[in-house]
């Protein structure tokens, strides 16, 4: 359970100026609840094909790092992620998103129940890889066995997707992709409920949380900005004049035109 935000520019910007500084600080203030890390990872001002990142494994509220991320450096792609970890599981630099595997980073807003049976479906090669306990790194794995079986990035997050939401109907699988050329975000979350329980458990108020977060925690909403800027988030944030995503579906935008196409997982 956690919170997505992602974006794609002409030029290189800051989040405050993609999303204007009383939205950049309400992400912020989302970290109160999402306490359990964050991580960032991002294409650097000169367009570099390799990806940069950071993690965190507590929370950003008081983060100076998280601050300047949002604030302070710019870059022509980023995606953020506030994670509040699923089940106990351990808050360590191996379980924070994103994950970063050669060029490509990834995000996820969910969670689902057998890992071992996705475990069984990767390759070798990236089994081998997987360092923390998180159903999300293999979410990530799955992704990669796809490539590795010849599967162009958008493909293999669509074939990924689809076949978890097979396998668990109930889970969401949201998640943003980060790659030199593209940024792909993922909005496979209609069978999963608000996880109102969860915040039970830890004792949250719930006239405390963030906006949407009783009834519509894991919509993904989309704005293109007059620039051509193309940003993805989760709910969370006040963006009524956003286009919700197509449930169960990815959207990749090309980097370098900022053109962008959605398909059915």
């Amino acid at each position: 359970m956690c919170r997505l935000l992602g974006y794609a520019a002409p030029v290189p910007r800051t989040v405050a100026s993609v999303l204007g500084g009383a939205q950049s600080r309400v992400f912020l203030d989302m970290a109160k609840l999402h306490r359990d890390g964050w991580g960032s990872s991002w294409i650097d001002e000169s367009g570099d094909v390799e990806l940069e990142s950071v993690k965190q494994n507590s929370s950003g509220l008081e983060d100076q790092q998280l601050l300047d991320a949002l604030s302070r450096f710019s870059a022509k792609a980023k995606i953020i992620h506030l994670r509040l970890a699923t089940g106990g599981m351990a808050c360590e630099p191996e379980n924070t998103h994103p994950f970063v595997s050669g060029n490509i980073s990834f995000a996820h807003n969910g969670s689902f129940p057998d890992l071992a049976v996705v475990e069984e479906m990767l390759s070798p090669s990236v089994k081998a890889g997987i360092k923390g306990d998180t159903d999300s790194e293999r979410y990530f794995g799955l992704i990669q066995t796809y490539r590795e079986h010849g599967s162009t990035l958008s493909k293999a997050a669509q074939k990924a997707a689809g076949m978890l939401r097979s396998l668990f109907p109930t889970s969401s699988l949201n998640a943003l992709v980060l790659s030199e050329t593209q940024l792909i975000a993922v909005h496979a979350s209609s069978g999963a409920p608000s996880p109102i329980e969860e915040f039970d458990k830890r004792g949250i108020d719930k006239s405390t949380l963030p906006a949407d977060h009783d009834d519509s925690y894991y919509l993904m909403r989309m704005k293109q900005r007059v620039d051509g800027t193309i940003v993805f988030a989760s709910s969370g944030l006040d963006i009524d004049d956003w286009e919700p995503l197509e449930h169960d579906s990815v959207t990749t935008v090309d980097l370098k035109t900022l053109k962008f196409e959605t398909v059915s997982i």
